[in-house]
């Protein structure tokens, strides 16, 4: 810095200090009493600002006792109160001129911006309390008392159907309101305004089960072990359970629509199994039946004790399961003399089998066999000297040794 510049600035500074020491010794030397009344009105001015921005002065409107609000003069209330006069009933016209009155009064600018003077006026007039409204969009449909009055006229509107699945479907408010005395009502006044109104809606439904029977399926099977035309069932059918339910829907109490039924199986049929034979019975083949039975071949076809023995014999131990050697009918079951428990088997084309002696029989007349099913077994029924099986075969009616017919 140059030298010039340098004392130019040392005499701002010294000049800057010189103006603010001389500042202090005057307020120094100034009077505290004044110093005092001089801060003082600075508050005063300063408070003054604040409450005129957020007070004024106005007018209080009563009706009686009632406060209905405040105005920013009295021109504007009087002006309230003519509007008023011209809207209220005829026989409130007096009591509105004379029971109304002004008070002049600081009152928050708010208040002022937020009162309704002509509403408040007309209100009072017409004797209108705080109360609490049911309503259903524009519409009041009742007014009572407190909140819970009118909760408690909406469930007792509810229960009036007299069902627990009953639910209000349409939307309501509970609102706070003013209305005229005489239109506040009680609770069971106000359910049945409700009701009569028809603007909440309750809906509910009733459901209908009821049982049916579902048909069994008969299946056909077939088998050519079995002779063409022979149908037997094994297995029973069974019908099945099924529950069909339908519903109903109610608004207020009115049948609205059905929803179709509804079906659901219980207990599933049971199918009926028939088997149907499409075999050809074609008698019998030498050398290819089986032994109808265990056991020791102890006497053989011809003549035997100076008679003809017109079969073959096999002694078994009693209870010794007999075998159909060969698709056949059963042809006769029952008890024959000398024979004891005597069974015949048609087998076609003239070929015949029959079994004596035996102990039970397991099969009964027309009853069809195939090869290998279980007819009867091994006794010691009718004539004869031990437990053993009589076994003949007959074509065309005549007798055969039927060894010739057993393979091996």
């Amino acid at each position: 810095m140059k030298g010039a510049d340098f004392m130019q600035k040392r005499t701002e500074n010294t000049s800057a200090t010189a103006v603010i020491r001389e500042s202090y010794n005057i307020i120094k030397n100034v009077n505290k009493k004044v110093l005092s009344a001089i801060l003082c009105a600075v508050m005063l001015i300063t408070a003054f600002g604040v409450v005129t921005k957020y007070y004024t002065v106005g007018y209080s409107v009563y009706y009686g006792d009632v406060n209905i609000g405040v105005t920013a003069n009295k021109e504007e209330a009087i002006e309230a109160y003519t509007e008023a006069a011209t809207d209220v009933k005829e026989y409130n016209r007096g009591e509105l001129k004379k029971n109304l009155r002004f008070v002049m009064t600081i009152a928050s600018v708010e208040d002022m911006l937020y009162s309704d003077i002509y509403r408040g006026i007309v209100e009072a007039a017409e004797g209108k309390e705080d109360c609490f409204s049911i309503e259903a969009g524009d519409t009041r449909i009742a007014s009572l008392k407190t909140m819970a009055e009118a909760e408690e006229a909406v469930a007792l509107y509810l229960s009036s159907f007299n069902r627990e699945d009953a639910a209000i479907y349409s939307g309501y408010t509970i609102t706070s309101s003013k209305e005229v005395v005489t239109k506040i009502v009680s609770v069971q006044e106000a359910a049945g305004l409700i009701k009569n109104s028809g603007l909440i809606t309750v809906v509910y439904k009733d459901v209908f089960e009821e049982e049916y029977e579902i048909p069994f399926n008969t299946t056909v099977v077939e088998d050519e072990k079995l002779p063409e035309g022979t149908e037997i069932c094994t297995q029973e059918g069974m019908k099945g359970k099924g529950v069909r339910k339908s519903v109903t829907f109610y608004e207020n109490g009115v049948k609205k629509h059905d929803v179709d039924p509804i079906s659901s199986v219980v207990e599933a049929p049971v199918d009926k199994i028939i088997v149907k034979g499409t075999g050809k019975m074609v008698g019998l083949v030498k050398n290819s039946l089986p032994w109808p039975a265990k056991g020791t071949f102890t006497s053989s076809f011809g003549r035997r004790w100076g008679r003809n023995h017109n079969g073959i014999d096999i002694a078994a131990t009693p209870g010794t399961p007999i075998y159909a050697p060969a698709m056949g009918t059963v042809t006769f079951s029952a008890t024959k003399s000398g024979y004891g428990n005597y069974i015949t088997i048609d087998h076609g084309n003239g070929y015949v089998t029959t079994y004596a002696h035996m102990t039970e029989r397991k099969v009964s007349e027309g009853m069809v066999v195939k090869q290998g099913d279980l007819i009867g077994t091994v006794g010691s029924t009718g004539r004869v000297t031990g437990p053993h099986l009589h076994f003949e075969i007959l074509h065309n009616g005549k007798y055969v040794d039927p060894m010739a017919y057993i393979a091996g």
